[in-house]
């Protein structure tokens, strides 16, 4: 009898992403080895990480051993949700991979997420992006057992700005930290005040946008209102609120979910506005459904394609703005390692020491670039026109 296999198309792409981001981690780390300490967790973490390469290689190739038995499917469903605290976000989708093979393949229907990861990996630039901000979210969740971080928070007054070297691959600066570890370190923050921002946008804008859409009464007073904000640049708002309440992380999350909410409420409006004229939308009023039931189960489902694409192409801006204001003094405060601050700080040396202000700069291009091609990459395979 010929055994069944299971062919899932993403889970084996996720697994090759997953295993090519712990191998990068690794070999990055390793650069550490050319001080003359490494942090105590160092080489524990390493091969923690190497054998988190193994077991996340054995589950994504292997999946014909483990997924047939229940009990080995549910350990292996914990192992790649617990993995994804380490930031490499692979292993989620190697989860969601499976569980949408088992649903569709248990109902016979079609299986629209392997379509999805097929057209992405089509775009080479986008999966290469992919890779890079996995590959930055994993180091810099990982930093703090692989990078001595006082490094990058501390004086070195030993080491002022020397030029890189493979002790210091990007030099340090004019404190004498270390700019790759400041550089890695930072990223973190990065990652976290734009994703945490925009998501607020996201929900608030969801909101707003579905009682705008739905709810004709308000419709006029919620927009007026939301036109208001959206008349002012979303940097020149950013700076107004951070001037009147101080520089800070909370409050420049605040400012920059502010700026963003009214551009998500007109695309979740507009979005609104031509679902609820579908027959399936007047067919759940007729059977009595509820409004809220309407708004949850009908509309909200048909309405979140523009607003993934919006999400994926307005992190980058929000990337961009978060170190505009840092390098304006007015983002998080100086001595955190933040790429604004780091890159506000190199501007300083431009005529002598220019590897300050070239290696933050590189980092938010990269970062930012990563987020459009990735956000042109989703529009284009959520678009029907498209083939």
């Amino acid at each position: 009898m010929t055994q069944q296999r299971y062919m899932i198309p993403s889970l084996l792409i996720f697994s090759v992403c997953a295993v090519l981001t712990y191998i990068l981690v690794i070999f990055t780390a390793c650069i550490n080895l050319f001080k003359g300490y490494v942090v105590d967790s160092f080489y524990i973490t390493q091969f923690i990480l190497i054998l988190l390469t193994i077991v996340v290689a054995f589950l994504g190739f292997g999946v014909d051993l483990w997924y047939k038995q229940k009990a080995l499917r549910y350990i292996g469903y914990s192992i790649l949700i617990i993995l994804t605290a380490t930031g490499n976000l692979f292993t989620l989708l190697m989860f969601i991979s499976i569980l949408r093979y088992k649903k569709t393949s248990e109902l016979g229907i079609y299986n629209g997420w392997e379509s999805f990861i097929i057209k992405i990996k089509s775009n080479k630039i986008a999966s290469i992006s992919v890779v890079i901000l996995v590959f930055l979210l994993t180091i810099s969740v990982m930093s703090k057992y692989l990078f001595d971080t006082t490094l990058a928070t501390q004086n070195q007054f030993d080491d002022l700005l020397k030029n890189p070297s493979l002790v210091h691959p990007f030099g340090t600066d004019d404190f004498g930290r270390d700019l790759f570890t400041r550089i890695v370190v930072g990223t973190k923050l990065t990652f976290f005040i734009s994703i945490i921002s925009v998501v607020i946008s996201v929900i608030l804008g969801m909101i707003l946008g579905m009682i705008a859409g739905y709810f004709v009464k308000i419709d006029n007073l919620v927009m007026r209102i939301l036109d208001v904000v959206f008349a002012i640049p979303s940097l020149l708002l950013a700076v107004a609120i951070i001037a009147s309440f101080g520089a800070s992380t909370t409050n420049l999350i605040i400012a920059l979910s502010i700026g963003n909410i009214p551009s998500f409420a007109r695309t979740m409006r507009a979005n609104v506005l031509e679902v609820k004229r579908m027959e399936y939308v007047d067919a759940a009023r007729i059977t009595g459904e509820t409004t809220p039931r309407i708004l949850w189960s009908y509309i909200l489902p048909n309405s979140l394609s523009p607003m993934i694409v919006r999400f994926s192409l307005n992190i980058g801006v929000v990337v961009l703005t978060t170190s505009s204001l840092s390098f304006l003094g007015l983002g998080v405060s100086p001595e955190v390692p933040e790429w604004g601050n780091i890159l506000r700080t190199g501007s300083n040396y431009l005529e002598t020491h220019s590897n300050l202000a070239i290696f933050p700069g590189l980092c938010i291009m990269l970062l930012v670039l990563a987020f459009n091609f990735i956000g042109d990459a989703v529009r284009d395979a959520l678009d029907p026109k498209i083939q």
